[in-house]
């Protein structure tokens, strides 16, 4: 498999843009964001959209995006986006509006609220584009094909209606999908869809890569991973090993429902 050539916009994925000291790798400071976009328009990055074609990017677009839409986010982005003029993609459990992240395995250490409905309006009216993280964050293999279809289904129509955008993209909890997935994404409507490992050339509409950008990754760290050449493949299994820790989470969530 060869890995992404730059033909088109690479998809960055953060989680939350938090102060101070959380639990996990998936926190990026504000400060830091923001010395990262810094560092991604001097070096001749684009802030891109998942519409923009490839030629007129030239091979440099750079799509942001956020899983699991929390709160914080309405405070953070707004002044951001204006001063370096980009319209992130915030992809948003919709069963989880106003609510903590019960599903994460570190709640308990410090639970932290989703985007509410006044939030999601808000954001959406400043040009922040909405995709779906599923209605409840499972992951999604693990589910029947009915709680499937409704996963998928209800959290489709209930951003329609929140934000007032034709909804075609959708972030797999977890990066996890397999055929049944895939097809049940097509057959609800959804055109992208986004996982969690590194793009590539073969990549198809539904199963786009992405690359995750962690509390450990320097602005250096970043650029290396959107550079062809050897020490991207170092960055690649770094982000992979990091990756397979979320599965520490899904089989936490399996056990607790089977102990309802």
């Amino acid at each position: 498999m060869t890995e992404s050539s730059g033909s088109r916009p690479i998809t960055l994925v953060f989680h939350k843009l938090l102060e101070g000291f959380t639990y996990g790798v998936t926190n990026y400071a504000p400060f830091r964001f923001e010395h990262l976009l810094q560092t991604l328009q001097s070096n001749g990055w684009q802030f891109s959209s998942p519409w923009d074609s490839a030629e007129t990017r030239q091979g440099r677009g750079v799509i942001v995006s956020f899983d699991d839409g929390y709160g914080h986010l309405s405070q953070v982005l707004p002044a951001l986006m204006e001063r370096y003029s980009f319209r992130p993609i915030v992809f948003m459990p919709t069963g989880l509006l106003g609510k903590t992240n019960r599903w994460d395995y570190n709640y308990r250490l410090r639970a932290t609220p989703h985007l509410d409905l006044n939030a999601v309006r808000s954001l959406a009216a400043l040009g922040v584009v909405f995709g779906s993280h599923g209605t409840t964050h499972r992951d999604l293999t693990s589910c029947t094909t009915p709680e499937l279809k409704q996963e998928l289904e209800d959290s489709r129509k209930a951003l329609q209606d929140h934000t007032g955008q034709e909804i075609y993209e959708i972030s797999y909890p977890f990066g996890r999908c397999d055929r049944r997935v895939i097809d049940e994404v097509q057959r609800a409507g959804y055109r992208c869809g986004f996982t969690m490992r590194f793009p590539y050339i073969s990549d198809q509409p539904l199963t786009l890569g992405r690359v995750p950008v962690y509390a450990f990754d320097t602005p250096w760290c970043v650029c290396r991973k959107l550079a062809p050449g050897f020490v991207r493949q170092v960055e690649r299994l770094k982000t992979e090993t990091v990756n397979r820790l979320s599965s520490g989470t899904i089989w936490l969530n399996r056990l607790r429902r089977l102990q309802q």
